[in-house]
């Protein structure tokens, strides 16, 4: 008789905690999980950012632009060290509606093999771990990546021997119109110098 209660007892039991967990899954603000922020440059979300709001946005967080020319695919700034250790950034765009593709933070370093790990942790504070780690920080390249909402992404990457270490924000999508505007504009200067030089025989 004791053995049967408590057997009915314990199946009772986990029936009321099973009711209690599928309540809490269920309940409204478990629902859902809390969705990342928008990629965004000096609180400037950067999906279809325009090239005069962000020259206007930069300007205004104190980077002091070397090269900001509508003439060219990207726009240069000196970053005076923030984020610390860096020192130029190079903020691109589509070539019809000037439409941002692409940021590169570059951080200079001579045989510093540490400098590309303090990079990807400072960015792993913000974005969390990376969704892809390629590498060996101590040798080698060395390349880091977080996918974000929007078809945005971040990247950390180191070359070798060389061990200055880059960081981007891109819009992937951006990025891949802007390389083959490049490349059409480049194959017509060929093409163009190609018909010249025909001229001299």
């Amino acid at each position: 008789m004791f053995a049967f209660n408590a057997a009915s007892a314990a199946r009772r039991f986990a029936g009321l905690l099973a009711c209690a967990l599928a309540a809490v899954l269920t309940a409204p603000w478990a629902a859902a999980a809390p969705q990342p922020s928008p990629l965004s440059l000096f609180g400037t979300p950067l999906k279809g950012a325009s090239r005069a709001s962000l020259r206007q946005a930069l300007t205004q967080a104190g980077l002091v632009p070397t090269r900001v020319d509508d003439a060219y695919y990207c726009d240069l700034y000196s970053t005076n060290g923030v984020p610390e250790g860096s020192t130029e950034l190079q903020v691109c765009y589509t070539e019809d509606d000037n439409t941002f593709a692409s940021a590169r933070y570059t951080f200079p370093a001579f045989m510093d093999t540490g400098l590309v790990k303090r990079v990807v942790e400072t960015v792993s504070v913000k974005y969390g771990r990376p969704s892809a780690l390629v590498g060996n920080y101590g040798l080698g390249e060395v390349s880091a990546r977080w996918a974000q909402p929007q078809g945005m992404e971040v990247r950390v990457n180191r070359g070798w021997p060389d061990t200055t270490t880059y960081l981007q924000l891109l819009d992937r999508n951006n990025e891949g119109k802007m390389k083959a505007q490049m490349k059409a504009a480049e194959d017509a200067r060929l093409r163009q110098r190609a018909q010249q030089d025909t001229r001299a025989f």
